[in-house]
């Protein structure tokens, strides 16, 4: 972990919204710094404050009260702004049922000023990509969005608002990783060849470039939507390492990671200090940007509870969507004797780094419903918990979200341990594409170095050197015994599209041969699985794991 990571615990507290303009917990400059803060009519004659979100991911809920506090706001303040730092499209049971349509209706009730692209806002397609930003009413903005045919952004890449006497340039970037994570598919031609770039190559230098447009047009302030995540992982830029190198930025709303910052310091590549915020996930808390009066930026976290305040129209809005797209769900596919989880008890995703229950149901689910003698699901995919109890179609839903098709295809023994190497070469960091199995067992050893060699179009190009994946094993359905793996052998395995024909995730299928594709959708496996297989009832032995993937050291 960074030194900053140290210094950025959330200071909970009990905070109140009549404390909001009496508390000033970060100094975007010191006074050593003063000299470069505005002068005269360019500081703002009351203070200017922006609510912001981060990875709402479908949590439809608390856009009433993200809508309340941001009213409120308004009752101190003419100049108030309402962003968003992106991945609110996918992730829960409306999302997925509307192709994101539902939630930018939404997000319009809402009223929003600015709006930066995350990872997710890809899922359904570039087509209804390009059809949700167009219907948003707020100002879409992302800088390093790229079209590789004319060199040309396919966004704007910021906005610039005025406030009184201020003008602040929002300027959008979205994770280059999402090249990798979205399915090299979606960003390439019908010959497979890439034609979109999010300028992971250039990407400082990009950024640096519009950070001085927008100063140079006028610009007071530049306050960064950042849907990077704080942690510098792959070889991909973080919001951190943005900051430390480019100079002109003074405040970073940032998502992607579900980190909660409620105020961080992170120095420029000038030494000047500036702001970093991000407020979790699922609306847990609502960001508050403000910028005083004396040209100071502080953020705090209002966590969002029974005592925030709501909009009654918003409120009534989000009712009205629920009773329409949840209703279609509701019905009872089984029960469930235990509850199945994919985060601990500290909120790491476990099902993105080890062998969980919910990840052996998900890809017994592939396995048996399809007839595979092998089944892979990223943990990534794996989006929500089964709780003990009825088990609705829609909470089938709420763990597959994104409505995967998939397919079955074949791989060699050798392939399927490359795969597996894949897998886990960023262990012990959480990893999307961290495979959960069915029909194989195997071993890791953490103390070996990743040999997983990655391309220029950073997907899976092969193996070379020492494998950190030992003793693997495929259970022989005959017998119902496991037995070692052959390489030269061709298997037959079950996953999403996603992961077989798109490459998602480093392309760790990439070397799978389709068999049959479009055989459904990947949640119709789970309620299949659950209410024929299972006969309705998921039993005692997916309440804990059972050895399939099992880390050791040597």
């Amino acid at each position: 972990m960074t030194q900053y990571f140290r210094e950025r615990k959330m200071r909970h507290g009990l905070y109140t919204l009549l404390a909001f303009f009496a508390t000033v917990s970060f100094t975007a400059c010191s006074d050593e710094d003063s000299s470069s803060l505005p002068k005269g009519p360019d500081r703002p004659n009351k203070p200017i404050v922006v609510i912001y979100e981060n990875d709402a991911h479908c949590a439809i809920d608390g856009y009433a009260r993200f809508a309340g506090i941001r009213n409120s706001m308004r009752k101190e303040t003419p100049h108030v702004a309402t962003v968003s730092v992106g991945d609110f499209i996918q992730g829960g049971v409306v999302g997925t049922v509307s192709s994101g349509t539902a939630i930018v209706d939404i997000m319009n009730h809402v009223g929003y000023d600015a709006v930066t692209l995350g990872n997710h806002e890809f899922d359904f397609g570039m087509a209804q990509m390009f059809s949700l930003t167009k219907r948003l009413e707020a100002d879409v903005v992302c800088a390093n969005f790229r079209s590789l045919i004319d060199d040309n952004l396919l966004l704007e890449p910021y906005t610039i608002k005025k406030y009184g006497n201020v003008d602040i340039a929002y300027l959008g970037l979205t994770a280059p990783s999402t090249l990798v994570t979205g399915g090299q598919k979606t960003f390439a031609d019908e010959n497979g060849k890439l034609i979109y770039s999010f300028c992971n190559d250039n990407f400082y230098e990009n950024a640096q470039r519009y950070i001085n447009e927008a100063r140079n047009e006028g610009a007071d302030y530049v306050i960064v939507l950042s849907h990077l995540g704080d942690v510098d992982w792959g070889g991909f830029p973080s919001s951190v390492s943005l900051i430390r190198n480019t100079t002109g930025i003074d405040a970073v709303l940032d998502g992607h990671e579900h980190t909660v910052i409620a105020d961080s310091t992170v120095y420029d590549n000038t030494g000047k200090a500036v702001l970093l915020s991000s407020t979790g996930s699922g609306f847990s808390n609502v960001g508050v940007l403000t910028l005083s009066t004396s040209g100071q930026f502080s953020s705090r976290l209002v966590p969002v509870d029974e005592e925030c305040p709501v909009d009654k129209e918003v409120q009534a809005y989000v009712e009205q969507v629920k009773e329409e797209t949840m209703a279609q769900g509701e019905r009872i596919i089984g029960t469930s004797e235990v509850t199945m989880v994919i985060r601990d008890e500290n909120g790491v995703r476990i099902a993105r780094k080890g062998e969980t229950p919910i990840g052996n149901f998900c890809a017994d689910a592939l396995r048996n419903v399809l007839g595979a003698e092998i089944a892979f699901v990223n943990g990534g995919t794996i989006r929500s918990d089964i709780r003990q109890g009825e088990v609705s179609y829609n909470t089938l839903l709420s763990v597959f979200p994104y409505n995967n098709s998939v397919c079955t295809a074949t791989m060699t023994g050798k392939q399927i341990m490359d795969a597996l190497e894949v897998s886990v070469h960023l262990y012990p960091n959480e990893n999307g594409g961290f495979l959960q199995v069915s029909g194989l067992k195997f071993k890791v050893d953490p103390s070996v170095p990743t040999s997983v060699v990655i391309d220029e179009n950073e997907l899976f190009s092969h193996v070379e050197g020492s494998r950190r994946v030992l003793d693997v094993q495929v259970l022989d359905n005959a017998s119902g015994q496991y037995v070692p793996i052959d390489p030269e052998r061709t298997y037959t395995i079950a996953s999403s599209s996603f992961l077989i024909e798109n490459h998602g995730d480093y392309g760790v299928l990439r070397y799978a041969k389709v068999k049959e594709r479009n055989l459904g959708q990947d949640v119709d496996m789970l309620a299949l699985y659950l209410g024929q297989t299972l006969g309705g009832k998921i039993g005692a032995e997916y309440g804990q794991t059972e050895g399939r993937i099992v880390f050791v050291q040597p």
